[in-house]
């Protein structure tokens, strides 16, 4: 059910996206974040209410095609206020973020549901999201942007294709390790639900600290070259991972995978460099869902053969993500 749940959320969001960022560059940035937002309060109001499985999933289907639309539209204002040798190193601050209410949200989430129940969480979501969306409507500057009769396109520029689809296969890699990496922990390390916890809380962290250490690094020394080193050491490290490694060596293992993938904020960077923001933003995050939901689902027809197949499956994405980075030009 929790892979069913990620698939869902996750295609979602890649297909809705791009209809997002066809209006993302015609009309105020902030008008399409907020948006964005109360279409997600709208879904985690839904599966507050407890409703059945069927409309458990068009609950989450809905708060991903509202984030589909906040999170791009995030981006694409960073890039209209940061230059382009800056703006790596200002994404991945957005993006640590995003990994602060990875690592801080899941445990307060699983605190609050203990305490009470599992829609008290959700309501806790739908508070801080609220909270967002007054503090975006106060805070952006209002976009000056110059209106086009034309109806907007929803359609990828052909100059990122070649981005876009390192991104997808990129997160596949990722999407595959995160999804079962939970599920291997608790059935054959035997970790409790604390445990558990703690350890993606740290992994988080590790993955905020890559984050914020990519962007750095891209800003100084090139975008690609950043991409390139990050993807061939996951690949190394994945492999590695497939030899039954326990005890520190796993552990590290683990939480240096969750450092070295943490690129994403210098994938985004390329993108906006290249094309209408907005869209080819809102096309790059689509790509990124869609990679966690081929590495989510496609990882699932192996799961049965364990860890070891996950990591060379996850290997296998990661290489041809290389090998597109490779013929990827700034």
């Amino acid at each position: 059910m929790a892979s069913l749940l990620v698939t869902v959320f996750a295609l979602t969001y890649a297909v809705s996206s791009p209809f997002w960022g066809a209006f993302a560059d015609r009309y105020p940035r902030r008008v399409i974040a907020v948006s964005g937002l109360l279409l997600f309060q709208a879904g985690d109001v839904s599966t507050a209410l407890q409703p059945s499985f069927p409309w458990l999933i068009l609950s989450r289907a809905l708060a991903a095609a509202g984030a589909a639309g906040f999170t791009p539209t995030l981006y694409a204002y960073i890039a209209d206020t940061t230059p382009l040798q800056k703006r790596a190193g200002a994404m991945s601050i957005a993006s640590a973020g995003f990994s602060s209410a990875t690592f801080l949200g899941i445990p307060l989430g699983l605190i609050i549901a203990n305490i009470w129940n599992w829609p008290g969480a959700f309501w806790m979501i739908f508070v801080f999201s609220v909270i967002s969306s007054m503090i975006t409507w106060t805070l952006w500057t209002p976009s000056s942007l110059t209106w086009s009769p034309r109806p907007p396109s929803a359609l990828p520029s052909r100059a990122l294709t070649l981005n876009y689809t390192l991104t997808t296969f990129a997160f596949a890699s990722f999407g595959a390790v995160y999804t079962y990496l939970p599920l291997d922990l608790s059935r054959h390390f035997h970790f409790t639900a604390g445990r558990l916890t703690l350890f993606m809380m740290v992994f988080g962290l590790f993955g905020l600290m890559g984050t914020l250490a990519a962007g750095y690094l891209s800003d100084r020394i090139g975008h690609l070259r950043v991409v390139r080193w990050g993807i061939l050491l996951e690949i190394l490290l994945l492999l590695g991972l497939r030899h039954h490694w326990t005890g520190n060596a796993l552990w590290a293992s683990l939480l240096l995978f969750s450092m070295v993938t943490s690129y994403t904020p210098v994938l985004k960077a390329l993108a906006s460099a290249k094309g209408a923001k907005g869209l080819a933003l809102s096309w790059n995050n689509a790509a990124m869902y869609f990679g966690i939901s081929l590495g989510s689902w496609g990882m699932g027809m192996v799961w049965a053969h364990g860890m070891p197949a996950i990591y060379l499956g996850a290997a296998t994405f990661t290489t041809i993500a290389w090998v597109i980075a490779l013929w990827i030009r700034e």
